[in-house]
């Protein structure tokens, strides 16, 4: 039980419930990246995949499998135009891009919500300092406050990094999805 107290007296930013705050957010945010990140890249690989055996059995046969998104949209209306094939494409787009603004968002802000709990930590170490300030004094406190800038950082990086690869498969789905239409229109 004398752990918690322990470790509270020697990480001092643990005891300022805004930096909790912010790390918890952030530690959530990173949780949350995670989770998205490998249901959108397993959940656009199969629909991929899916997308080119039928764009090869439309090279190969001329028949549009039937895993094919335009395939569901071809048999829902009586005639199929570019129109229709048109609009079954941005209705893909945008179910393949479901998940591409949280990273986006989480890329771009967690920096600045870690900026905040620092900048909070930071104040705060000021006010406690009072006029007895030297190096010895400064120096760990900013430390601490720092935490939170660098798990801002720490989640900013697999946000941005895993956006940039959902976005790539978004843009190779959608290019098999643009054939298959031009296919069927000029068939």
């Amino acid at each position: 039980m004398k752990v918690l107290p322990e470790i509270l007296s020697k990480y001092q930013y643990l005891a300022n419930p805004i930096t909790l705050s912010v790390i918890g957010w952030l530690l959530l945010y990173l949780f949350f990246v995670f989770f998205v990140f490998f249901y959108r890249l397993f959940s656009i690989n199969g629909w991929i995949k899916r997308e080119n055996s039928s764009l090869n059995a439309l090279l190969m046969g001329g028949v549009l499998s039937g895993e094919s998104s335009l395939n569901s949209c071809k048999e829902r209306v009586e005639k199929i135009d570019k129109t229709v094939l048109n609009a079954c494409v941005e209705a893909a787009k945008k179910e393949a891009k479901k998940g591409l603004t949280f990273l986006a968002i989480v890329s771009s802000t967690s920096p600045f919500i870690g900026l905040f709990g620092t900048v909070v930590s930071i104040l705060i170490a000021f006010s406690h300092m009072g006029n007895n300030t030297s190096l010895s004094l400064v120096a760990p406190a900013i430390s601490e406050a720092l935490v939170a800038t660098a798990i801002g950082i720490l989640v900013a990086i697999p946000a941005y990094s895993f956006h940039q690869i959902l976005v790539s498969k978004y843009e190779d789905l959608i290019s098999i999805l643009k054939m298959q239409r031009d296919f069927i229109i000029n068939d």
